[in-house]
């Protein structure tokens, strides 16, 4: 072997043959080796080499047992996982398919006990004193409802509790003449809502899902509408055939579905004594026991997933449960997946990588022993290399790669400049997608604006024709005068979806702020009304200005005051307030509606690029470019619930009349 030493500028070499490759371990002198080169025949006889050989085996034994269990561990646990993350995959997506099934059936029934109790013969039926006439007739009515529905039963109840007419009066069991005044869904019946409570019927001991409006009358209860839906369907045709287990439980944490018949009616875990009697109280599962059944959950994951452990009649068994909550209909619906195969491959897995580690082991053991001892017996003398370079030729070589360097590094603050440009270009271009998104969501609204003066422009025109052909010009002039106008009013319109629709040119001004929310207002004006929701303004007469681009301003009021509409819907009186102010000197506009605001979960991840909670719509990408375009003014956009209710979101920006520095 040969070792290489530095000696100033250049570096020099000194030739020595280490003959034995364990010299550098021993604690003493070897005389083998003072004496002279030690011969390789002999060199394998020598009790040192024979304790140092021992002790590397013993070494390479002990690492290989090591790096075999850690790389078990490694592969049984990435098998885990990976087996747990197919599972839970799959379940998540029978979850989604589940959820949206149920609420999509229940759906579809919410609007008819809302709009019959809006019926001018259900209300007169409730104020006027009953006769068999009138009370046949509303039978009648609602049998016609309950057939061309689908619906199980449909029947009216009295202030009392007591049903006074029924889809089923002329079937026996009739509900007619029963008392239900000790079911939550009658209590909570409110009008113009609806409100909904999974039981099991007194009468006929089926189950169903209750829907039930309040009939009021100037303010005065007069009675409740209720339909009953039949489940037994829907879980025949989405539990029966699953592979997995699956079960819906309701508020109370019973099972009122589930693809094992034996687990239907029970309860997850222990049910509290007050709860228990509550339950007999109401008769919601009417006869049924409630035994518990043995769920205990023993591990959650980070994305909400969590393991169980299940004990029935054929044994025990551990679940990855996937869940999914429907707070609207009070329902919680699990997915349940059994781990004991992921164990076994992930087992299986783990032992033939431990057996490849070992294997590799001892093959590059032996390599490396026979690669030695071979070069221990074919050991000659090796030629001294050159070891001595001219400075100037290093200096050459270092000049060059330093040169090379430099070229790279030029070439590479290149490409990040012209990256970071087309990153501006690209989100210019997001920006613009999205407002052509939204211009296509306000057309249809702008469109029905014009339509009507259109219409008017036509008959004013026709009009005009044959009043100067009767020489009646001051009717002429009067009908001109209204076209014109007409015409105005197209102008303004067209010319607020022009300026909305049009390019930013980057330069940041003063803007009126009141100017911008009368823009967005008008721009969905015709949404507004449509969707029957009432916006409050509230602008100082002085006016408010800030630093910004008008534009893009009202690009973001666009999409805020849109999204309030989307969390105001079927939210019975509906209500946006839109005010200016100023918040510690900063001139700030805030949009607040009187939704069911944001939860803790959803406010973490708000302005998240493709985080959404609208299911039908929507991409998850307005409320982030809305931030960034408030802070490439300097400002924030930020959101909260408010006091009252409802969420609240805030544009905060700079004084328009602060210094350039602080605007940069």
């Amino acid at each position: 072997m040969v070792a290489f030493e530095e000696q100033g500028s250049v570096s020099a070499f000194v030739p020595t043959t280490i003959p034995c490759r364990y010299a550098g371990r021993c604690s003493v002198t070897c005389r083998q080796l003072e004496s002279d080169l030690l011969d390789p025949a002999t060199y394998a006889d020598l009790d040192c080499v024979k304790n140092f050989r021992r002790r590397t085996i013993c070494i390479s034994i002990l690492l290989t047992l090591v790096i075999a269990a850690a790389g078990f561990c490694f592969a049984y646990l990435q098998a885990e996982r990976s087996g747990v993350d197919a599972l839970r995959s799959k379940a998540e997506s029978q979850l989604t398919r589940f959820i949206g099934r149920l609420e999509r059936e229940i759906d579809k029934f919410g609007i008819l006990p809302l709009t019959a109790s809006m019926n001018r013969d259900v209300i007169d039926f409730l104020q006027a004193p009953q006769n068999p006439v009138a009370v046949d007739a509303m039978n009648r009515y609602l049998a016609d409802l309950n057939r061309s529905a689908g619906t199980a039963h449909a029947y009216l109840i009295d202030p009392s509790g007591v049903i006074v007419a029924s889809s089923n009066w002329n079937q026996p069991p009739s509900f007619i003449g029963r008392n239900i005044s000790y079911r939550p869904y009658f209590q909570q019946a409110k009008a113009g809502s609806i409100s909904g409570y999974y039981g099991i019927g007194t009468t006929g001991n089926a189950s169903g899902y209750y829907l039930a409006t309040a009939v009021e009358q100037d303010g005065r209860r007069l009675g409740v509408i209720a339909v009953k839906i039949g489940l037994e369907q829907l879980e025949r045709d989405w539990l029966d055939d699953v592979e997995q287990p699956v079960i819906v439980s309701d508020s109370n944490n019973v099972v009122i579905l589930s693809s094992r018949s034996d687990w239907k009616y029970h309860t997850l875990g222990a049910i509290d004594p007050v709860l228990a009697a509550q339950v007999l109280e109401n008769q919601q599962y009417n006869r049924h026991s409630l035994e518990p059944l043995t769920w205990a959950p023993t591990n959650r994951l980070a994305d909400g997933s969590f393991y169980v452990r299940m004990n029935d009649a054929t044994g025990s068994h551990n679940y990855l449960a996937v869940s999914g909550d429907l707070p609207r209909d009070s329902m919680h619906i699990a997915v349940l997946t059994d781990r004991s195969e992921i164990w076994r491959l992930a087992m299986a897995q783990g032992i033939i990588a431990a057996i490849v580690i070992i294997l590799a082991s001892l093959s590059l053991h032996v390599f490396n022993q026979r690669r030695m001892a071979t070069q221990e017996r074919l050991r000659a003398r090796e030629a001294l290399q050159e070891a001595y370079k001219r400075l100037e030729h290093q200096f050459d070589k270092r000049s060059a790669e330093l040169r090379t360097a430099n070229e790279g590094l030029r070439h590479e603050v290149a490409e990040r400049i012209q990256t970071v440009r087309r990153l501006q270009t690209f989100q210019e271009e997001l920006i613009r997608t999205e407002n052509l998104a939204v211009i296509g969501q306000l057309s249809a609204g702008l469109a029905h604006e014009i339509n009507q003066p259109l219409a008017a422009l036509s008959t004013l025109s026709e009009n005009a024709v044959r009043f100067l052909e009767l020489n009646d010009h001051a009717t002429v002039r009067f009908n001109l005068e209204r076209i014109c106008d007409l015409v105005r009013r197209m102008g303004v319109l067209t010319g607020q979806l022009r300026s909305f629709a049009r390019r930013s040119d980057g330069e940041k001004t003063a803007v009126d702020l009141g100017r911008s929310i009368d823009s967005a207002v008008a721009l969905l004006g015709h949404r507004l009304k449509t969707e029957h929701v009432r916006i409050t303004l509230s602008v100082p007469d002085e006016g408010i200005q800030g630093f910004g681009e008008a534009v893009r301003l009202e690009q973001v009021l666009v999409n805020l005051i849109s999204n309030a509409m989307d969390a105001v819907a079927g939210n019975g009186e509906a209500e946006i307030r839109v005010r200016t102010g100023w918040q510690d000197s900063h001139p700030v506009i805030e949009v607040a509606d009187n939704g069911p605001g944001l939860s803790s979960a959803v406010l973490d991840r708000l302005f998240e690029p493709f985080f959404t909670t609208k299911k039908t719509n929507g991409l998850g990408l307005g409320l982030a470019i809305s931030q960034d375009i408030v802070r490439n003014f300097g400002g924030d956009l930020v959101a909260t619930n408010g006091s009252n209710g409802g969420a609240v979101f805030k544009i905060i920006l700079k004084r328009a009349d602060a210094p350039e520095t602080e605007h940069a």
